[in-house]
């Protein structure tokens, strides 16, 4: 063991292995571990304005005021403008607020009231696959005829009962075209209609125009089919 001599003649032994104390000073500003973890906080803390900020930012685009058929036209008289959150890929599928519709703009097909308007429902008269057939029935529309709903269109004919010479009997229904689109409905002598019943106009393909008018020029029974679940406009 050794002996420490102090000033004043005092003396303290010091065992052999003891560690001295060391002094544990102030981090310095210019300590590594000390920048990148403010590197880190900054970093955090701009991150999560910047998703506050998407998060909050809004895009003006229009939205159709009231329900269109396919074939009407479309003007900003009819449209409102809306604020909704939509990404960048998703914004660009729809018209923005102040764009220009062009003249003649018509819907390609029926728009619900208060559907955003999408760029890929507008066009012009000859971008239409389908040609509007106005459908006569004695009565009220079936329930699910409205605009922007589908339906199958079937036939009823009448022909001679076997056996009679005056008689007649209604023929197997026949399918005339497949989910065309509702594009206009008027009731009561309104519109397009000008008798008790109603009239449908119907967004015929072009295939199928050719059957679709014999039925009306004969005067066959003309049955309109809604489509299940298939329907946009109101009921």
């Amino acid at each position: 063991m050794r002996t420490a001599v102090r000033p004043g003649g005092r003396s303290d032994a010091v065992r052999p292995g003891a560690s001295r104390a060391r002094r544990i000073g102030a981090p310095s500003w210019r300590d590594p571990r000390l920048l990148v973890g403010l590197a880190l906080v900054l970093g955090s803390v701009v991150a999560g304005a910047r998703v506050v900020t998407a998060a909050q930012a809004t895009t003006g685009v229009y939205a159709l005021g009231s329900a269109v058929g396919a074939g009407q036209p479309v003007s900003a008289a009819g449209l409102r403008v809306v604020q909704v959150h939509l990404d960048e890929a998703t914004a660009g599928a729809y018209l923005g607020a102040g764009e220009d519709l062009g003249a003649g703009a018509v819907a390609l097909r029926g728009l619900p009231a208060g559907e955003l308007l999408p760029r890929s429902a507008i066009g012009r008269v000859g971008d239409l696959t389908a040609r509007p057939v106005s459908v006569p029935l004695e009565g009220a529309p079936p329930a699910g005829v409205a605009v922007g709903a589908l339906v199958d269109v079937w036939v009823v004919r009448e022909s001679p009962a076997a056996g009679s010479t005056s008689g007649t009997a209604p023929e197997a229904p026949q399918q005339l075209a497949e989910a065309a689109e509702v594009s206009a409905v008027a009731t009561g002598g309104t519109g397009l209609s000008a008798r008790s019943g109603a009239d449908v106009q119907v967004l015929v393909p072009r295939g199928a125009l050719p059957r679709v008018l014999q039925a009306l020029t004969d005067g066959a029974d003309i049955v309109l089919v809604p489509v299940p679940g298939a329907g946009r406009g109101a009921a």
